[in-house]
């Protein structure tokens, strides 16, 4: 009976460390395998994904906190060039492929793409689209993938210029907490003017 507990303990302690080893992330090694799936653009700086029995994807996507932490207690991150700076994982994410129409850009935020409805996959959060290789022209129809992200960590992340002081929401941010994140990426519409 005690060999039986004793094994017992030891997969729950095995699994329990697998489960913070999975929860911490996977280090930046710029895209060596198995995560050397490449977008063909900027994502890339900060992404590392590999391909999926499914044809989708799964990977991690990158933070860079900045020093700064908010009066209401999260430390501030942003996406940066992990081949240069200090990286952590804040979110994992998974991928199913698709096509989109490009809308338009407004700087300071996410491109917006325009997604046949029928083509986000349910269930999921799959609120982003990022695509394959250039940057897009108004009304091209790229390939690339739907993005579910879950946080695998609470911080405020803003996406490109924040600053000041104060909470999250007052330097621009969005608070992320651990899970699902449709907040921070979302950037498809089911329809057009």
């Amino acid at each position: 009976m005690k060999q039986l507990i004793s094994a017992v303990v030891i997969s729950v302690a095995a699994l329990a460390t697998a489960g913070d080893a999975s929860a911490a992330g996977y280090p930046w090694n710029d895209h060596a395998a198995p995560y050397d799936f490449l977008f063909g653009n900027h994502l890339d700086t900060h992404q590392q994904t590999r391909g999926t029995q499914t044809d989708g994807l799964w990977g991690f996507l990158y933070i860079h906190y900045t020093g700064a932490v908010t009066s209401d207690g999260l430390r501030v991150a942003r996406h940066d060039d992990c081949a240069v700076v200090a990286c952590d994982v804040g979110w994992h994410l998974s991928g199913v492929a698709a096509r989109a129409e490009f809308l338009y850009h407004i700087e300071g935020d996410h491109p917006v793409w325009l997604v046949d409805r029928r083509d986000i996959p349910q269930p999921g959060a799959y609120a982003h689209f990022h695509w394959l290789g250039d940057e897009p022209s108004a009304g091209e129809i790229k390939n690339g993938y739907l993005l579910e992200l879950k946080a695998v960590k609470s911080f405020c992340f803003i996406h490109h210029h924040g600053g000041g002081s104060g909470t999250c929401e007052a330097r621009g941010g969005v608070a992320v907490r651990v899970g699902i994140d449709i907040a921070t990426h979302v950037n498809i519409v089911a329809s057009a003017p």
